[in-house]
């Protein structure tokens, strides 16, 4: 068995990124020229740890160091099991601890840190967000999605997390998920759980459902997945939504719009107003469903306010396209009513329910 590690110096001083390989132990990290590992910091001990090999367990042992040896930021005063995943400090040089056999399969891209104080580039949770992956650890969620005359018109399909050492949030996953550029496989897994538990639940009404904008940067992968997801549950109404910040490729939309339609998918832009306006792309690849952002509906307060007038105006213009309209994040009685005046079709937001479980 090996360990491999990944390390990168500062950029500015022309550092690559480096790994190390220890074949052999008991395996010395310090400043002296001879070690196993030799770190580049005038914090580090000479002789600051030491690897060994207890048959098939690696133990890390700390010497003496002055300023430490952390695993996982928790400092060591005893003889520690190392594992695949963890993350490692040698006063303030941080590395990553892989096994050689997974390194080249999951973290051969990885980048590395420099030396600040305990550095907190590397995840501390790269083996339970394996664990996550692997094992299917999520749950499907669904907000509401109703008509202004009351009625539900359908559902957004979201995901939580359900593994016990890692918190249930999108937010936090994705986080994760970024580091280890795992995205696309976090958003591909939240999306077939969505799928298989609206399908059990007896779903009818239209489903909105999200990807990634890296997802759209690998189109051939995405539309591949949306087939596949479509011959298991041919019955669900589905309706895909693409980010703001995917929408950029107008020969790209179109290919996709016209692919996701021979799949019987509607084509929605999601968070219309967050960022560029896209009306260019509105005209060239009009969706079926245009979301307005929460950042253009939040707040409204009269039919005089200028953020009134900016929704008005759009919302008549993409109807005149026929294009459904969507307004999200209305949390208040008062800004559904002023949503009604203006057209909007639908509406979504805490006011009408929070995200809640697909199955109960």
């Amino acid at each position: 068995m090996s360990l491999l590690f990944l390390l990168e110096s500062y950029p500015e001083r022309g550092g690559k990124p480096r790994r190390i390989e220890l074949l052999e132990f008991p395996a010395v990290v310090g400043r002296l020229p001879g070690c196993a590992v030799v770190l580049n910091s005038s914090q580090a001990s000479r002789k600051h740890a030491q690897f060994e090999q207890h048959g098939d367990d690696i133990v890390l042992l700390d010497l003496g160091s002055t300023n430490g040896t952390f695993v996982n930021r928790e400092r060591i005063q005893h003889p520690t099991l190392i594992q695949n995943g963890d993350v490692l400090h040698f006063a303030s040089q941080e590395f990553l601890a892989l096994t050689a056999e997974e390194a080249e399969e999951d973290f051969g891209s990885q980048t590395m840190v420099g030396d600040t104080t305990l550095p907190n580039h590397f995840p501390t949770q790269i083996r339970e967000f394996t664990e996550m992956l692997q094992a299917g650890l999520v749950c499907g969620f669904q907000q509401v999605i109703i008509r202004t005359t009351g009625e539900t018109y359908g559902h957004e399909l979201l995901g939580r997390g359900t593994h016990p050492a890692i918190g249930s949030s999108p937010y936090e996953m994705f986080q994760l998920a970024q580091a280890l550029d795992l995205e696309i496989e976090l958003s591909e897994l939240l999306r077939q759980k969505g799928f298989a538990e609206a399908e059990a639940a007896g779903a009818s009404t239209p489903l909105f459902f999200n990807s990634h904008p890296k997802e759209c940067q690998q189109p051939e992968r995405l539309l591949r997945e949306m087939e596949r997801l479509r011959k298991l549950h041919p019955t669900l109404d589905l309706i895909f939504e693409v980010h703001e910040t995917a929408v950029t490729d107008l020969t790209l939309m179109a290919e996709m719009k016209s692919a996701l339609s021979a799949m019987n998918i509607r084509l929605a832009y999601d968070d219309f107003g967050s960022g560029q306006a896209r009306l260019l792309e509105l005209a060239e690849v009009p969706p079926d469903i245009l979301k307005f952002d929460i950042s253009l509906v939040a707040g409204l307060t009269s039919a005089d306010s200028p953020k009134y007038q900016l929704l008005n105006s759009l919302n008549t213009m993409v109807k005149q396209m026929g294009i459904q309209t969507l307004a999200e994040g209305v949390e208040t009685e008062d800004v559904a009513t002023l949503c009604k005046e203006i057209g909007v079709d639908l509406l979504q937001g805490f006011h009408f329910g929070r995200p809640e479980p697909i199955t109960h």
